[in-house]
């Protein structure tokens, strides 16, 4: 029994950790071709992260990425357009 509760609680950390991995990268909103919207948590990620997100989101389309504005609710998030 007490094997058993072991295994369930090295379960449960290990999900706990891998979620807590996913909030350190930035999260991509309505990618297209004329540009995307970057969301990432400010303690995880830097500006700097989020811009290469966009970039390589619009490169996908031959295009390259320019900064629009950004907007803070909890998260961050900022705004590019994709332009040749």
């Amino acid at each position: 029994m007490l094997r058993l509760i072991s295994c369930r609680l090295a379960l449960f950390g290990g999900i706990l950790a891998a979620t807590g991995g996913c909030s350190s990268t930035p999260v991509l909103l309505n990618a297209s071709e004329q540009g995307v919207v970057v969301r990432y948590g400010a303690g995880s990620v830097t500006a700097a992260d989020a811009f290469a997100a966009a970039q390589a989101s619009c490169q996908r389309y031959g295009r390259n990425a320019v900064a629009q504005g950004t907007s803070q609710t909890g998260d961050i998030f900022a705004t590019f357009s994709c332009v040749k």
